[in-house]
């Protein structure tokens, strides 16, 4: 417990039983939860074989277990560290009999699902698409009340039960059996049930107010009322409703779990002062923690106040970012220093790796990456979609798994990565995007050996952000689901204006979806440690118009004493006074 502050050590060091830890950001979250794990075990005698610790991703699942190997090297490794869907693999692998799946059961992607469907309704891929969806509603619905169903009929109770029964002809599960048949399966089986909650004593779960109805299910059928679980997370950084995240059941731990101990963290170590006070500022209207409070500990060197941008276009707003990136990091190029745009004095040793450009939606990347392209500026650009979703990439797994497009057996001479190289030589189509997918996909090959079985589990279980490279001099373009859990020195949140950010949804939003858009804001503005701002433009170019915007009514919620207002001008050198007769060259 040493070296953490008060409220940290209290969480990490509380007596055995249930604990909700509610963690505003930057107040060490990862810190504290590692640390309660390496205490329980280290200080508290509990084997580290019981000790459970789940997270949303598998980048988040690499920090813990790199700080696990730090607190506790001789146990970590020991400790079942894992997102959700790869818990539920874990046990479909145990259990794979009781599902009627064979030991060696693979991931189906999406263009197989939706191949396989429209071969059983005889339908083309647009009504299998269009269907798809709603497959996928039934059956998480019937998993959520299993084994207490009804006998209500349902237009898709048919498709559903040949879908299911074509998958397992054929070995395959989908992203959502990952969840539902083992929720089905100790709902089922309450000895089964009661074998893993004895085999897990401890369970810790991450950023739970993203927890949907399954995973919460699966979680109580894991634990007892009062059971050894440590849950942390912020309900004003709850995002994720459109993946079916409640925040609710956030809000009921308490009385999930009546004897439960809370523990508030409201240090924030991360941003400067400004950026605390704006964000609290922007959460304000609805927020979901009583009492919200966050103190400012670092960044009291940083500047005073939060820039506020409006450009003519979206693209005199990447100008703008490009410009601004070119100041801050003291010049980029010979241009900035020759034109006087950079005077070649960096901002406290700022790099590249140091500035992130947040957006709401993947659809404004592309005048940001030609502005970055054009001014010789490293970037890499991730989203938080599926990686196994990108076109080029399921194209590339397609040809890797063809033996007539790469030969050779998957533990021949050749390793993944080689045969990955084949694969996307062999590309005709879409060279580039061919190059770009391998180039995600080469670290986790990389990883993997010349085990395809696991490459192909990992990648259907991967979100695109899991690639991004924390020690790459580029600058990060990300989407703000992307940037949650990120933080950097400098942050630009673009477009931030009314329907955009907060994005419409129809002619009208409803309150939920109100709350949570202005919720991804807060997550936004908290990932800058010194440098923010936000910016937005009179015109933009969106799904093949261009239309007039207006400010984000975000912003209107910053007070002006907080806010620096500028405009992005090329700051010329002046010429030096002549000091004498100058001869000609000529």
């Amino acid at each position: 417990l040493e070296g953490l502050d008060p409220e940290q050590r209290v969480a990490a060091g509380a007596e055995p039983g249930p604990l909700l830890v509610v963690a505003g950001p930057g107040t060490g979250k990862t810190r504290t939860l590692t640390h309660r794990l390496a205490y329980l075990v280290a200080g508290r005698g509990l084997a580290a074989e019981r000790c459970l610790a789940v997270t949303f991703t598998r980048r988040a699942c690499a920090e813990l277990q790199e700080r696990l190997d730090q607190l506790v090297p001789g146990d970590a490794r020991r400790m079942l560290v894992t997102t959700f869907h790869g818990l539920g693999l874990r046990i479909l692998r145990e259990q794979h009999e009781a599902v009627g799946l064979g030991p060696g059961f693979r991931i189906a992607d999406e263009a197989e699902r939706l191949e396989l469907l429209g071969e059983l309704l005889g339908c083309p891929e647009r009504e299998a698409r269009r269907l798809l969806p709603e497959l996928v509603r039934r059956k998480r619905a019937r998993a959520a009340r299993w084994p207490d169903l009804d006998a209500e009929a349902s237009e898709v109770a048919g498709p559903l039960a040949r879908y299911e029964a074509a998958m397992r002809k054929r070995d395959l599960v989908d992203l959502d059996d990952l969840l539902a048949l083992p929720v089905m399966l100790l709902a089922g089986d309450p000895a089964m049930a009661a074998r893993y909650r004895e085999r897990f004593g401890f369970v810790a779960v991450d950023e739970y107010q993203d927890v949907d109805e399954l995973q919460y299910r699966l979680l109580r059928l894991l634990t007892t009322p009062d059971a050894n679980l440590c849950v942390i997370g912020d309900p004003d950084q709850a995002i994720y409703g459109f993946r079916g995240a409640d925040v609710g059941f956030f809000l009921r731990f308490t009385e999930d779990f009546p004897a439960a101990t809370v523990v508030r963290l409201t240090r924030n170590y991360r941003s400067s002062p400004a950026i605390v006070a704006g964000a609290l500022q922007a959460i304000a209207p609805s927020t979901l923690v009583a009492g919200r409070e966050l103190a400012a500990m670092a960044g009291q060197d940083a500047p005073a106040r939060i820039t506020v941008h409006q450009a003519a276009s979206d693209l005199a707003e990447a100008e703008f970012v490009v410009q601004t990136v070119d100041r801050l990091l003291g010049g980029a190029s010979f241009l900035s220093l020759d034109s006087g745009r950079a005077d070649g004095g960096a901002e406290h040793g700022l790099s590249f790796a140091d500035v992130a450009v947040l957006y709401r939606t993947d659809a404004q990347s592309g005048p940001l990456a030609e502005a970055l392209d054009r001014a010789g500026m490293p970037f890499q650009k991730r989203s938080h979609d599926r990686l196994g979703d990108r076109p080029a990439v399921r194209a590339l797994v397609r040809a890797l798994r063809d033996p007539a497009v790469v030969p050779g057996p998957p533990a021949g001479d050749r390793s993944l990565q080689e045969r990955l190289a084949a694969a996307a030589a062999a590309a005709t189509d879409d060279m580039a995007g061919a190059a770009e997918a391998l180039d995600l996909l080469a670290p986790l090959a990389a990883r993997c050996g010349d085990d395809l079985d696991r490459f192909l589990a990992e990648l259907a279980l991967g979100d695109e952000v899991d690639t991004w490279d924390p020690r790459a001099d580029r600058v990060s373009l990300l989407t703000l689901h992307a940037a949650k859990g990120l933080e950097f020195p400098v942050v630009f949140l673009v477009g931030c204006e009314d329907g955009l950010l907060p994005l419409r949804f129809g002619p009208r939003r409803s309150p939920e979806e109100a709350a949570e858009e202005r919720r991804l804001f807060f997550v936004g503005m908290t990932r800058a440690r010194s440098h923010l701002f936000l910016s937005h433009a009179r015109k933009r170019a969106w799904r093949g118009s261009v239309r007039e915007a207006e400010p984000s009514p975000f912003l209107a919620d910053l007070e002006a004493a907080l806010l620096d207002h500028a405009r992005a001008t090329a700051r010329r050198r002046p010429q030096p006074a002549a000091t004498g007769d100058q001869l000609s060259f000529l």
